[in-house]
This record gives structure tokens, C-alpha cells and sequence, in this order.
């Protein structure tokens, strides 16, 4: 496929990624390279603010950099070279390499490719790559596992990585309601039916809608507010689903080691955890 290049993202409809079909992949052969880019990204950041809790649109929220190049990573996952097919896959982990703040009136320009995959227990996992550059230099870079299940995984349960050790300075209560999935994608694109319906959220193996994971991740950095710096690293894990309707425990607190703070979502056990560092 090469590089596809537009000069806005393109938009990609529901219809469009359902009709999406996979083909028979081996989780060991890497897929055929699949990179898009556009040279024009036009944020309009103020509904989506709202709907993560952050406080202003200006600088942009340093996760809304992804909901930019959304219909770049659509294009991407609905290419006929893209093996696999795109409804039901799962977003498992998140790195976010946020450079400097990115100013709502900058121009900006965005470069998505992927590459994988590597075998997972219940699946294949592969990675996506999303840069956001402003005169040509990087501002932003976000990386986002995702999990398949039209890969065959190996059983094999993986052990968890060490959690660092932090300090609990703020824990908070949230009410999560029901339409949160569909008031997400009404600001992000990510129309994906697991976080929709209790009826599409079924037809993927889920009792009810389960809120997406970009969101609890914007949620949880504007929580944190002050102590997410402008220039930092932020990982997060996304270890259970969120269920819609539902409750959920924010809690963060400064990392024992080194500077930072680390932040989790609770239910009965962790469902999302991370770190924010500076860079």
C-alpha cells in the first residue's frame, strides 16, 4: 500500500467498518505496511472537553490529539491491506508522548501507521501509531495496543507487570451513566458498537455498553489536572472493561520513586491504571 495521503482525514461511516472483512492472518507474519497521513488537521476541541471533564479547549486536551487523526486511523484499519477486521477489537494499552501543549489555532498535520502483530492470550495484538506534527516538528505521538480476536491467541496468561509504588492523594466517586459510551462517540468518532447499546454491546460477547477506554483515560488526566505537566509520558493499562451504567473509584497519588503520579480506576478490582512522568 505504501503511504495514502489526504489533505483533510477522510470520513470513515459505521457501514463502512462493519462491512470491513477479515482474511485469514498468522498471528507470526507481519502485516503489510499500512501508513496514511494528512496535511491538514482542523481541531475543534470545546464539545469534547466538556464531555472528559477538562476545564478548556485551549490548549487542546493532550488526549484530544487522537480524536484528530481519528478518521486518519480509521482509514488505516478499513484499508484493504489491513488484514483483520475492525469492529469488536479492544484497546488494551496507551503511551502518549505529549511534547509541548498544542494551541487550538496551530496548524497541524498527521502521519498513522501500524504495525504487528505479536501473539496475546486471548488474541493477536497489534500497535497503532498516531503523530501529530505543527511546522513540521513532532508534537505528540500516541501508541495504542489493540487487542483482535480474529487472531488466534495462545492460552498462555502473561504474568502483570509491577505496579510502581505511589501514594493515594485524592480518591473520588463517579457515576457513570448510561449513555456515556454514545456521548463519547458523538465527540470522538469512535463509533464502535461495544460502547453503544446493550444490544450491540451483546453481539461482542459484553452483557452491556462498557464505556471506551479513551475516555476513562481523558477522564482520569483532567481529574489529575495540575499533575499531568505540559511536556510528560503517560501509560495507562486498561485491564477490565467499565460497564455502562455503573460506578467507578478514581484515585492518584505521587509516585514513591522518582517524579510523577500514578492514577487507577476501580470497580471491585483495577479496570484502568497509569502513570503520567514528566518527559
Amino acid at each position: 500500500m505504501g503511504l495514502v495521503e489526504f489533505d483533510l482525514p477522510p470520513a470513515v461511516s459505521l457501514s463502512t467498518l462493519a462491512l470491513k472483512r477479515g482474511r485469514r492472518w498468522n498471528v507470526g507474519d507481519p502485516f503489510p505496511r499500512v501508513e496514511v497521513s494528512a496535511r491538514r488537521l482542523i481541531p475543534d476541541a470545546a464539545a469534547y472537553a466538556r464531555v472528559c471533564g477538562f476545564p478548556l479547549a485551549d490548549p487542546l486536551p493532550v488526549t484530544y490529539p487522537d480524536v484528530l487523526a481519528r478518521g486518519l486511523q480509521l482509514a488505516a484499519l478499513t484499508s484493504p491491506d489491513f488484514p483483520l477486521p475492525v469492529l469488536g477489537i479492544l484497546h488494551t494499552e496507551q503511551r502518549i508522548e505529549a511534547v509541548r501543549p498544542i494551541a487550538a489555532t496551530e496548524a497541524l498535520a498527521g502521519r498513522v501507521w501500524i504495525e504487528g502483530p505479536r501473539v496475546a492470550r486471548q488474541g493477536g495484538e497489534f500497535d497503532l501509531h498516531t503523530v501529530i506534527t505543527s511546522a513540521g516538528q513532532e508534537v505528540w505521538h500516541g501508541t495504542t495496543t489493540i487487542l483482535s480476536r480474529a487472531l488466534r491467541g495462545d492460552g498462555v496468561k502473561r504474568p502483570r507487570p509491577q505496579e510502581p509504588a505511589w501514594q493515594t492523594g485524592r480518591s473520588v466517586v463517579w457515576s457513570l451513566p448510561a449513555d456515556q459510551g454514545r456521548r463519547y462517540a458523538a465527540v470522538s468518532g469512535d463509533t464502535n458498537p461495544i460502547h453503544l447499546w446493550p444490544v450491540t454491546a451483546r453481539l461482542f460477547g459484553f452483557k452491556r455498553p462498557i464505556a471506551h477506554g479513551w475516555w476513562a483515560l481523558a477522564r482520569a488526566l483532567a481529574e489529575m489536572d495540575v499533575d499531568v505537566p505540559p511536556n510528560c509520558v503517560i501509560t495507562a493499562r486498561f485491564a477490565k472493561p467499565l460497564p455502562l451504567p455503573g460506578k467507578v473509584t478514581f484515585a492518584s497519588g505521587p509516585l514513591a520513586n522518582g517524579a510523577g503520579h500514578r492514577f487507577e480506576l476501580r470497580r471491585k478490582d483495577v479496570a484502568v491504571s497509569g502513570e503520567v512522568r514528566p518527559r
